[in-house]
C-alpha cells in the first residue's frame, strides 16, 4: 500500500471506526521469534504486507548504532550467550558472519534495506541517547530522513527534532514520568503524528479526551485479535504495534 494511503488511513481512524495502522513491532515477529531486528524479519513482514516498521537502536562499545532491542535478554536470545557489556561494531559484524539463523541489521545494512523499498517508514526506538543517534543517522544516511518516523521519550526532545527538520513524530510515553494531565499539557504546543502508550494507558480519561480532539493513539504491544478490536472499538486507538498480527 502506498505511504499516502496509509495516512489517509490514519487520518480517518480518529473519525471512525476504521481499521488501524499496523507496525511491525522490533521488525515484526519471525518464526515465532519477538524482537529480532533483523533482516529476515524485515523482508518477510515486508512480503506480508506491512509497510511500517519499529525498529530498536542500541549503542555499540564503540559508539555505534545496530539494531538490537538491549545487550541483555534480547542479545541471548538471538546469539545463543551473555556478554557482560556491550559489543564493538567489529564483534558485533562477525557474529553476523558466523550466524546461520537471524541477522540483527547494522546501521549499513538496515539503510541499504530501508532504501530499497521507498514505499516504507521506519520508527524509530532508541532508549538511550536518542538525540545522538538520530543525528548520527542524519550524518551518515541524510536520505533516510523522508523514511524516519522519530519516536521521543521527554517533551524537551520535541523542538529539537523538529529544529532537525522532522515533522511526523511521535511521543512515545514508557520513558516518561509525569502525570498523563501533564501530558495534556506538553501535547498542546506539539504536533505530533501520534502519541504511543500501553493499552491501559489509552483508556484514562486525559488520553480520550485527546482523542477526541484528533491526536492519533498509538498501543504497543498487541498480539491478539481480540484487543485490537477492543481498543479500536471502544478507545479509539489508530495504530497497533504488533510481533505476530498481519496487517490490514
Amino acid at each position: 500500500m502506498p505511504f499516502y494511503k496509509i495516512l489517509f488511513l490514519m487520518t480517518a481512524t480518529t473519525l471512525s471506526h476504521a481499521q488501524p495502522l499496523m507496525i511491525a513491532h522490533a521488525g515484526g515477529g519471525i518464526n515465532g521469534q519477538n524482537y529480532t531486528n533483523s533482516l529476515e524479519s524485515l523482508e518477510s513482514n515486508y512480503n506480508k504486507g506491512f509497510r511500517v516498521f519499529e525498529i530498536d537502536f542500541s549503542w555499540t562499545s564503540d559508539g555505534q548504532l545496530v539494531c538490537l532491542h538491549d545487550w541483555d535478554k534480547r542479545f541471548k536470545k538471538i546469539f545463543g550467550f551473555k556478554t557482560k557489556q556491550p559489543l564493538t561494531l567489529k564483534s558485533f559484524k562477525q557474529l553476523l558472519d558466523n550466524s546461520k539463523k537471524l541477522h540483527p541489521c547494522t546501521l549499513d545494512t538496515f539503510a541499504s534495506w530501508v532504501l530499497k523499498h521507498k514505499d516504507i517508514k521506519i520508527i524509530t526506538d532508541v532508549k538511550t541517547n536518542n538525540i545522538k543517534a538520530i543525528r548520527k543517522i542524519l550524518v551518515l544516511y541524510p536520505e533516510l530522513q523522508p523514511q524516519l518516523i522519530v519516536q521521543f521519550y521527554q517533551p524537551e526532545e520535541y523542538p529539537i527534532l523538529k529544529g532537525m527538520g522532522f515533522d511526523e513524530l511521535i511521543w512515545i510515553l514508557y520513558q516518561y514520568e509525569g502525570s498523563l494531565k501533564s501530558v495534556t499539557h506538553h501535547v498542546e504546543s506539539m504536533n505530533l503524528f501520534a502519541l504511543s502508550m500501553r493499552a491501559s494507558q489509552v483508556k484514562k480519561k486525559p488520553m480520550q479526551n485527546m482523542q477526541k480532539k484528533g491526536l492519533n493513539l498509538f498501543v504497543y504491544t498487541i498480539n491478539k485479535e481480540k484487543n485490537v478490536k477492543e481498543l479500536v472499538n471502544k478507545h479509539s486507538v489508530s495504530g497497533i504495534y504488533t510481533d505476530f498480527l498481519l496487517p490490514n
